[in-house]
């Protein structure tokens, strides 16, 4: 399932520059509310090298591991060793980050509801949610083998279905800032999140982000938020987003929207077609945890999942 200056010697010059560099502290004019149409987005890991390495593949031209491999291969001794020095700098969550996120997705949306299309390494994702009803459907398959998983959920495991990492409010020094800046054409203003001290995770297998910098968007809709891969209660369209999970803000992950179409969006760019069986989250979360790691991770599950 999210970057001070110094005084002005010369106001107009330096505002000048800001604006050309699509940065400013003066509110922005901005397009009209975007209500329905097609969103482009996109995921990366700054300074991680698997992720430098990975984004050059291209899951929709089929036979990854075969990309991968040619990949592989095209390195020089030394562009090799540096590979292999910066990976072993990388936390092993990071690095399970970069083989598992998807690089890009689109979103189709239309009033409350949206559907979001993405692919990672071994697989292929889609997820329909209805924010008037508060329920969605997911369908993730396999690149590599034929095999899906489908199921339905609601509100109350959107996070445990989609986001990856809870922000809870609590646990954070949130502040808004004037500071705005163009995603998309669309003005965003910034809000920074530092996590308060003694806020540690609750388990060893939690990482609480050490900050965010999250950037939204008063024409973009709420619904939109879901289609992040973190959560982070805003009441505006959020369309980007910086965390950084080490104090140094050298381990990053950036969601930002890319682009922004407004268009007819029909009911069946909201389908998400599936022929397995649909599951219900709430009732079969075991059978759909196993099902869903097994393609990930680019196997099969076993015969006691089926």
């Amino acid at each position: 399932m999210r970057i001070r200056r110094s005084v002005m010697f010369s106001v107009l010059p330096l505002a000048a520059m800001l604006a050309a560099a699509g940065y400013s502290t003066i509110p922005l004019a901005g397009p009209e509310p975007f209500s329905q149409g097609v969103i482009v987005t996109k995921v990366s890991l700054p300074g991680n090298p698997y992720d430098k390495m990975l984004s050059r593949i291209d899951p929709s031209k089929g036979n990854v591991q075969a990309q991968v491999q040619q990949l592989a291969a095209s390195l020089t001794p030394a562009e090799q060793r540096q590979f292999q020095a910066e990976a072993q700098a990388m936390s092993p969550a990071m690095t399970m980050g970069a083989l598992m996120l998807p690089r890009k997705g689109t979103i189709y949306c239309r009033g409350q509801e949206v559907r979001v299309n993405t692919d990672g390494l071994t697989y292929h994702l889609e997820n329909y949610f209805n924010g008037a009803k508060n329920a969605g459907l997911v369908l993730l398959k396999s690149h590599t083998a034929a095999e899906q998983v489908a199921y339905t959920y609601d509100a109350a495991s959107v996070k445990k279905t989609w986001q990856s990492i809870v922000v809870v409010d609590t646990d954070y020094t949130i502040q808004p800032t004037t500071e705005t800046v163009l995603v998309a054409g669309y003005p965003s203003q910034k809000t920074t999140y530092t996590l308060k001290p003694g806020a540690a995770a609750a388990n060893a297998n939690e990482q609480k982000p050490v900050a965010l910098d999250v950037w939204t968007a008063p024409q973009l809709p709420q619904v939109l938020n879901f289609a992040h891969p973190v959560y982070v209660k805003q009441k505006n369209g959020i369309s980007k987003l910086t965390v950084y999970f080490d104090q140094a803000r050298k381990q990053q992950l950036v969601y930002e929207v890319a682009s922004v179409q407004a268009k007819p969006v029909t009911p069946e760019d909201l389908q998400v077609k599936t022929t397995s069986p649909v599951l219900d989250y709430a009732k079969d979360e075991m059978q759909i945890g196993m099902k869903l790691l097994a393609i990930m991770l680019g196997g099969r599950p076993s015969a006691t999942d089926e």
